[in-house]
């Protein structure tokens, strides 16, 4: 009897066919059951989350909500967040992968909610497989280099040894934007201003797409506003200052004014989402895009070695055993990095600054202000200092053991028992990364009235570490807690100081912030410093299977049987490092020690000393006992004797440490044959999800753009996600049915139409901070207390996860093969076509958030596509072959809350296409050995991805933005 979950199963020549040249995670990212996954040359950022590794993600539900084994076995997560990174899996011997779409967690465990993918090994293989390749983009930049080695020998008829070894290199991507403009027609920086033409009640659009956007209230020359009670708000009233919206020169002695675009969205105009003008030749733009990546992918090494052995002790017991190891990495340098200073992270220029020309000095008395806030860009780099370029990195090595036998019972049932331990080292830096308290001091420079020289203010003061403490009394360290040091905080130390007590006083250096790249080598040098951060996830997992049947238990056939127990250990850390740093923080101001300047943004904000780079100091473990088991039944049999009605049911009960009670997964499958030539399938399962270390301990601060409905202002402010302890699991429920034709008429074709519907109940996620704000200001004072204030406006939200939604997947996955040998050529050589088409069609993906009956739905929005195909066609004659391949992503509407030609004048994001080709020819050689090689093209059109308007061209993963590449492989066969 088939199996009555669907299965889609890629062959690894299959998946070389689908992105030439990449990560097996590139090439399964090509299908249409998976969404926004994350791959080591595009993935996130470093300290903040999971980068360095590659990570798969069924069904857009999320990363942790797809269960990765190898071989049927479960794998150790990478960090605390239950990732696994299939960056470190053998490859060389790799035979397929088989996706289970929908729930799966009584058969393969707790996790399976969006389905798995197993990554199947040939454990048969004999001889030697070497394969090499080497391709580089249109362009030139973003060389990959890889190497794969598989071995098997059989050593008497006992022994079986396998083995391989795999390597990828991938040098960086980093194109700047002008050279991006010039030779390409789609990265245009697109944005939404406010419609000029538009009122209220007017038929026009509200908001218009412009090109070559860039914001209007800062520059990278630094933009002067001095705001009545020096608020950190855009819409603030302004005082009476001369030189208020103008910028300085890039040589910081002199003022002019910003020149707008000529479609440009003012400070506080109504309806704008954000302050930003568009005009491509307009010298602001020019130079705020200067030096700035526009397309970039990160510099990647993976390294991985496999080998297992099987010995057959007796006829009846085989033992085993396995190693893997493997390390990756990844690691970008942004010539640009650094801090933004905006909204409630912005620079102060005081009056007595040592750096300010004179003629803005008098005009600051005449005004009767002391200080002016400066908005700008980062501190940008030039040919002097690009070796102090912002670098981030992130290390992986995985290490797993395992041994096992298998047992044959007389009557044919087999026990297999089993036993794995594995760990995960994470290491992730941010090399350069600049300092909050380091920056302020520096930024506030006077001279000394001994010597004349320029100073840091603070060393007029040169406080001791007594006056430091004294500073900051009744505030406490806070490292990897709730930031701010508040009594209220789980913390054990008083906090020792303001800012850092590395010598960062001693050696402070100033900096003049007026201008384009008016500082000193010395003084970048100063502001930044390493920051760290460390990982590690400890599993071990032994399990106990057996399987067989009842061979006269059955009327029509025997009855498949399969019970086991498992017991998996999981434990992690995760540290920030340098400690005598991280146990600092947030700066704060200490005017009567020469500390002054630092925005409530960073004193109330992330609780260290980098900027906005929190990494908690967590630990923590759990350990789950497991017993399953599945029967499978047949029920009826068809006359011409074919399994014609089948039924398997399965159950899961799974018992954590962490948890008081045990939790329940199950399935039960029908499979039944309505004519010789086509199946029904029907499966309904109920699955559950246990919330991560990330989701129980963790504690980020970053930041974000706020809408204030107390004040009706729009500003930048910070928000804290934390970890929450008390999660309940994740349970879901999902049904699929559907029907396998496979006519005997037509041999060779297949069709299969999968319809799922998944209801997630329980959902671990967030609130978000500004619905927190939102429903604060609608009276829900529980969610008030998530507020901090600061000069009467918000300067931290703390959203914490919650049980706070459901959520709906409900869809269509289709699939037509066909397999022939034609004969289109005479001569006698031997022929085949094929082709397959894999489609995904999304009829509902919905949220329901916390509190509500409505659904949200997101089906055919941004990042959720209705449709999506893959269509590969392959021939063979003789010893050449051709492949083509082609990807279809189906347009999506941008935003949800928008409509167009009422909020905006364009709201859809227009479909993508791309097609990859290939041309090999393969060499029988003597003694069954061959030599093949292979040339690709991938993206032979050159197609670039669709506009995004209001992203910068941040875009989704699932579009091609490096263009054209060319690969060329060659591999033996021994």
């Amino acid at each position: 009897m088939a199996e009555p979950t669907p299965v889609t199963v890629v062959t690894r020549e299959e998946l070389r066919t689908f992105n030439p040249g990449t990560t097996t995670v590139e090439q399964l990212a090509q299908l249409p059951q998976f969404f926004n996954t994350f791959s080591s040359q595009r993935g996130s950022g470093t300290l903040f989350s999971a980068a360095g590794g590659s990570y798969l993600n069924l069904r857009n539900l999320g990363l942790q909500r797809t269960l990765i084994l190898l071989d049927g076995s479960r794998l150790p997560p990478a960090d605390k967040r239950g990732y696994v990174n299939v960056d470190m899996l053998p490859t060389g011997l790799l035979r397929s992968v088989d996706v289970v779409t929908g729930g799966a967690s009584a058969a393969y465990g707790a996790d399976a909610l969006g389905g798995v993918v197993n990554y199947v090994l040939d454990r048969e293989f004999e001889g030697l497989n070497i394969s090499a390749s080497t391709g580089t983009t249109e362009w030139g930049d973003g060389d990959r280099y890889n190497v794969d080695i598989a071995g098997g020998v059989r050593i008497g008829e006992r022994l079986n040894i396998i083995g391989s070894f795999n390597s990828t290199e991938i040098d960086q991507i980093a194109r700047v934007a002008s050279d991006v403009q010039a030779r390409t027609d789609w990265y245009r920086n697109t944005g939404h201003v406010t419609n000029p033409a538009w009122s209220p009640g007017s038929s026009v659009p509200q908001r218009i797409t412009v090109d070559c956007v860039s914001p209007t209230t800062r520059s990278p020359g630094g933009m002067i506003w001095s705001r009545r009670n020096d608020s950190f708000s855009s819409r603030a009233p302004l005082t009476d200052f001369a030189f208020n919206g103008m910028v300085f020169t890039d040589d910081g002695q002199g003022v002019r004014q910003f020149i707008q675009a000529p479609i440009f969205a003012a400070p506080g105009a109504p309806g704008s989402t954000s302050t930003m003008g568009g005009d491509c030749s307009n010298p602001e733009y020019v130079q705020y895009q200067r030096g700035r990546n526009a397309v970039t992918g990160r510099e990647v090494v993976n390294r991985s070695g496999f080998v297992a052995a099987q010995y057959q002790f007796t006829d009846k017991l085989t033992g085993f055993v396995q190693a893997l190891q493997g390390r990756s990495e990844s690691r970008q340098t942004n010539s640009l990095g650094g801090m933004t200073f905006r909204g409630g992270w912005h620079a102060k220029v005081f009056r007595d600054n040592a750096f300010l020309p004179d003629f803005i000095g008098e005009a600051m008395d005449e005004a009767g202000i002391d200080r002016f806030q400066v908005w700008k860009a980062e501190i940008p780099s030039d040919p002097r200092n690009l070796d102090y370029g912002h670098l981030e990195y992130g290390n992986f090595t995985t290490s797993t053991y395992s041994a096992g036998f298998d047992y044959d019972f007389d009557n044919g049932w087999a026990l297999r028992a089993s036993w794995q331990s594995g760990d995960s080292d994470r290491e992730t830096g941010i090399i350069n990364e600049q300092r909050v308290d380091r920056t302020y001091m520096a930024l506030d420079a006077v001279r000394d009235p001994a010597t004349g020289s320029i100073v840091c203010n603070v060393q007029l003061y040169n406080p001791t570490n007594q006056q430091l403490m004294d500073a900051v009394a009744g505030r406490l360290s806070s490292p990897g807690g709730v930031p701010g040091g508040t009594a209220g905080a789980t913390t054990t130390e008083p906090l020792a100081s303001p800012v850092g007590l590395d010598r960062s006083i001693e050696t402070c250096t100033p900096l003049n912030l007026m201008g384009l790249a008016t500082h000193t080598i010395a003084a970048k040098q100063y502001i930044n410093t390493p920051k760290y951060g460390d990982g590690n996830v400890n599993q071990d997992f032994a399990e106990v299977l057996l399987t067989g049947d009842f061979r006269e238990g059955g009327r029509y056939g025997p009855i498949g049987f399969a019970a086991g127990l498992t017991y998996r250990e999981q434990d992690f850390d995760d540290q920030a490092l340098p400690t005598e740093i991280d146990v600092l923080g947030p700066p704060l101001n200490a005017p009567q020690i020469g500390i002054r300047g630092i925005p409530p943004g960073y004193t109330a904000g992330s609780s260290n000393l980098h900027a906005r780079s929190t990494v908690p100091n967590v630990i923590g473990g759990y350990d789950v006992w497991e017993w399953f088991g599945e029967v499978n039944v047949p029920v009826w049999e068809s006359a011409s004797g074919e399994r014609a009605l089948g039924v398997s049911v399965g159950v899961r009960q799974s018992d954590y440490s962490n948890i008081d009670d045990s939790l329940d997964s199950w399935k039960v499958g029908l499979e039944f044959l309505i004519t010789e030539d086509l199946r029904m399938r029907v499966t309904r399962s109920g699955d559950i999800r246990e919330a991560t270390f990330s989701e129980r301990f963790d504690t980020q601060s970053t930041g974000l753009n706020l809408n204030d409905p107390f004040i009706n202002a729009t500003y930048s402010t910070t928000q804290t996600a934390g970890g929450n302890p008390n999660l309940r699991p994740e349970k879901a429920t999902t049904e699929v049915v559907g029907l396998v034709y496979q006519p005997r008429w037509a041999e060779g074709l297949s069709f299969s139409a999968d319809h799922y519907d998944m209801r997630l109940r329980d959902s671990i996620g967030q609130l978000g901070a500004q619905r927190i704000v939102d429903e604060c200001f609608a009276g829900n004072q529980v969610l008030c207390a998530q507020l901090r204030t600061d000069q009467g406006q918000i300067s931290r939200i703390f959203n914490v996860f919650l049980n706070v939604a459901q959520a709906r997947v409900k869809g269509v996955d289709y699939e037509i093969a066909y397999r022939m040998e034609p004969n289109f050529f005479s001569g006698g050589e031997a022929e085949a076509l094929n082709f397959r088409v894999l489609a995904g069609y999304i009829i509902e993906r919905s949220d329901t958030p916390f509190g509500s009956t409505v659904p949200t739905h997101l089906e055919g929005f941004r990042g959720n596509p209705e449709l999506q195909t893959l269509a590969t066609v392959n021939y063979r004659v003789g010893s050449w072959s051709a492949q083509l391949t082609h990807r279809y992503i189906d347009q999506m509407i941008l935003r949800r809350t928008w409509t167009e030609g009422v909020h905006v004048d364009n709201n859809t994001i227009q479909s993508a296409d791309y097609t990859n080709a290939r041309v090999g020819y393969t060499q029988e050689l003597d003694g069954g050995r061959s030599l093949s090689i292979f040339f690709d093209i991938s993206n032979v059109f050159d197609d670039g991805p669709p506009l995004v308007a209001g992203s910068t061209q941040a875009l989704d993963r699932e579009y091609d933005i490096y263009g054209r590449r060319y690969n060329v492989t060659f591999r033996m066969d021994f």
